[in-house]
């Protein structure tokens, strides 16, 4: 008898091609296990078309790096971010243009003293939940997009190049419209119809790399994650 593998999902952009199975559970667990579902159910305070300051606040709960110098970074510049020029739609609904546009935003932040592309789509995802992906350093640039992974461990590299912000981008909007995946994101968007699709993502790949490389729990502190 084969075992129900439920959702199935291919993820890889058609070069890596990893088939995820079980994706309704990995979104339960990681609903019930993970600290990071904190920060995607969170719903901020501050404007969503001007970035300050105390925007880092939730990237705590991704367990960012976020220091007194992205602090003052923002202090400092975040005047210079026009957010009300970002497409005003999801990620896989965009062009290539527009991707573009986002690759190059996310590129300046992720220049400033105290960032790198991880704090800065942990900062901007809230203002665009639908648009700006979470790049995390280790489950996306480290295995994602690496085609040796899990075969070779990610590496926790910090990334502010914009070929390699715009290469996570595009490659996140290929799996999401991918045919073979749309009846699955169906599915779990009905499982958690709050959600954008990239935030579905974000949660069932998690939780895939973490079944290839799982985090070792510290002392008296439960199942948390550690992303960086």
């Amino acid at each position: 008898m084969m075992m129900d593998e439920g959702a199935r999902l291919v993820l890889g952009a058609g070069t890596i091609d990893r088939v995820v199975c079980r994706c309704e559970e990995k979104l339960r667990c990681f609903s019930e296990n993970e600290d990071g579902y904190a920060y995607l159910i969170h719903r901020p305070a501050t404007p969503p078309n001007v970035l300050v300051p105390e925007d880092l606040a939730v990237t705590l709960a991704f367990n960012s790096n976020a220091t007194g110098r992205a602090f003052r970074s923002l202090m400092e510049r975040a005047s210079e971010v026009d957010l009300e020029a970002l497409p005003d739609r999801a990620l896989e609904d965009t062009s290539d243009s527009e991707r573009d546009h986002v690759a190059r935003m996310l590129t300046e932040i992720a220049s400033w003293p105290g960032f790198k592309a991880s704090l800065a789509t942990k900062t901007l995802h809230k203002k665009r939940p639908h648009l700006i992906p979470v790049l995390d350093n280790r489950a996306i640039f480290g295995a994602y997009l690496k085609p040796k992974w899990p075969g070779v461990p990610s590496s926790g590299n910090s990334v502010a190049d914009v070929c390699c912000i715009r290469l996570a981008l595009d490659s996140i909007a290929t799996d999401l419209n991918r045919p073979e995946n749309l009846a699955a994101w169906r599915i779990l968007q009905g499982v958690m119809p709050q959600r954008s699709r990239i935030e579905i993502f974000d949660m069932v790949w998690w939780m895939y790399f973490r079944e290839y490389e799982p985090q070792a729990k510290p002392a008296n502190q439960g199942a948390r994650s550690r992303r960086k």
